[in-house]
């Protein structure tokens, strides 16, 4: 198995999931998992490419580009376009009958050429589909024969199969891509010399970083490079707006607060005009550290810290209190900076927010569907609330996210059943069992929302049947507090409104 790929199903913390199983039984509760393998009835998941296009529409003047059949791209823009209602360009190398049986060489050289000229992109991400992988087109060295002649255009391959894996693992691979084909090795050195950063944090990883001469740069640029993940725009938005109250320079992997929820200026832009530079990316060798949100993309993170030494440190998605509380802390002992008062202010507001909601939403049954860490996320903050999250899916085969569910499903003594890498079959199936009464998901979950006349809370990725999409909040402790208002309200319209149960 190759390292990355055994990076990515290996637990967290030291809990594996044999270990987290005994534990829970010990007590008395289980932890189950759906093991349908015959078929895949309603994916929960998208493709590969999908993932790898969204990480490329956070980079500045980038261009997509799917070596693939036309209805590849198309698929991409109808999906991307319908969520975050906006205009979005993404190449196809149009593959057809013939290049299959000769080999797609040609159309790849042909599309670079025309991008290059019509277009003008300062990078273009040449991303595999299924019809490339299975017959075997070298991209490597397709491009490599393309560049001959375009030395100092950057042109990165990614190796996406639509076959295998999700969209996550897709944005994983695309955000290794970049900053392993961009940075250059030569622009860093490192020191013997003492780290000038401390804190009163107490961290083992924090204060390795800081003792170990490895990981001490004389290049550093005192920035922190950040990997969001797979959130929204607004989620990127919020993070920068953070980092900046907590006076912090940062560079995103990859910024899409603004490409994909751009203002109406008149303007036509063909390529993002905003998101990470080329520049900012190459910088990433000479950051402090790298925190990243997502233990399901973070291949860049741990090739920085293995090529670079530029130490990275694994966090939650900053979803409710106790992980945005983390996140600031972690943002407070790497930058060196005190958290400012109005960032109190705020969690207090939250906390205060969790006490008058908690009759209304304790031991409310919970399902929750969508990405991996979103959903570890969104667990953990309805464990907060109270409530008791009984169904758990996502379409994306991961132990981390097992482990990661069943240790909080041992915190909070939850029966967890737990949908890895399995289908929206799979989880109609356990919402009637759990007699489930609120449901968390994209709009692929309507339907079963709708039959099971249970409330539904839309998040995540594809929402096209709701305007908004790009501007759903859920990180940070204001986005909380707003998230926790809708939560209560929707179970306060279901089941606490006067009449309603005449109308159930």
């Amino acid at each position: 198995m190759p390292k990355s790929e055994k990076n990515f199903q290996e637990g967290c913390g030291g809990f594996f999931i044999k270990d987290v199983e005994n534990s829970l039984s010990q007590k008395g509760m289980f932890l189950s998992s759906t093991d349908k393998k015959f078929a895949v009835i309603n994916p929960a998941r998208m493709c590969q490419p999908l993932g790898a296009v969204q990480a490329l529409l956070g980079v500045k003047g980038a261009m997509p580009l799917i070596h693939g059949s036309q209805g590849c791209s198309t698929y991409m823009r109808f999906q991307l376009c319908r969520h975050f209602r906006e205009p979005i360009n993404i190449s196809s190398t149009s593959m057809s009958e013939s290049t299959v049986v000769y080999g797609g060489e040609k159309n790849l050289i042909k599309a670079l050429d025309t991008i290059t000229r019509q277009y003008e992109p300062e990078l273009i991400g040449v991303t595999s589909s299924c019809l490339t992988e299975t017959i075997g087109d070298d991209m490597d060295l397709i491009i490599r024969n393309f560049l001959k002649d375009n030395n100092d255009f950057p042109v990165i391959p990614i190796s996406t199969p639509s076959y295998a894996g999700s969209h996550v693992e897709g944005y994983n691979h695309a955000l290794r891509a970049l900053v392993e084909k961009l940075v250059n090795p030569t622009s860093v050195h490192y020191s013997e010399e003492k780290s000038t950063f401390e804190s009163s944090y107490i961290d083992n990883k924090l204060n390795n970083l800081r003792r170990d001469p490895k990981y001490v740069n004389k290049n550093y640029n005192v920035k922190i490079n950040l990997i969001t993940g797979l959130i929204s725009p607004s989620d990127v938005f919020t993070i920068k707006d953070l980092l900046q109250e907590m006076e912090l320079e940062s560079i995103i992997l990859t910024d899409t607060s603004q490409s994909l929820h751009s203002p109406l200026n008149g303007e036509i832009n063909f390529l993002p005009s905003q998101g990470t530079t080329i520049a900012q990316i190459k910088d990433t060798i000479n950051s402090r550290g790298t925190i990243c949100l997502s233990r399901h993309a973070d291949s860049a993170g741990v090739f920085l810290e293995k090529n670079f030494g530029v130490k990275l440190i694994n966090i939650p998605l900053p979803v409710g209190l106790s992980a945005t509380d983390q996140f600031v802390e972690t943002l407070s002992a790497v930058g060196n900076k005190e958290i400012p008062e109005n960032i109190k202010l705020e969690r207090g507001q939250l906390l205060d927010a969790m006490v008058d909601a908690h009759a209304y939403n304790y031991k409310r049954r919970v399902a929750i569907y969508g990405e991996p860490d979103m959903v570890i996320g969104l667990t953990r903050f309805l464990s907060e609330l109270g409530m008791h999250p009984v169904v758990v899916c996502t379409g994306t085969q991961s132990n981390i996210f097992r482990d990661e569910i069943g240790v909080m499903a041992l915190e909070y003594g939850h029966d967890i059943h737990i949908i890895s890498g399995g289908d929206l079959y799979d989880l109609q199936q356990k919402i009637v069992e759990e007699d489930v009464e609120l449901l968390l998901g994209n709009s692929y979950s309507a339907r079963i929302a709708s039959e099971k006349n249970i409330p539904l809370i839309r998040v995540g990725f594809p929402v096209f049947d709701r305007i908004g999409a790009q501007r759903i909040n859920i990180t940070g402790y204001r986005a909380g507090l707003n998230f926790l208002d809708k939560v209560t309200n929707t179970i306060m319209e279901r089941y606490y409104d006067p009449g309603i149960q005449e109308k159930i």
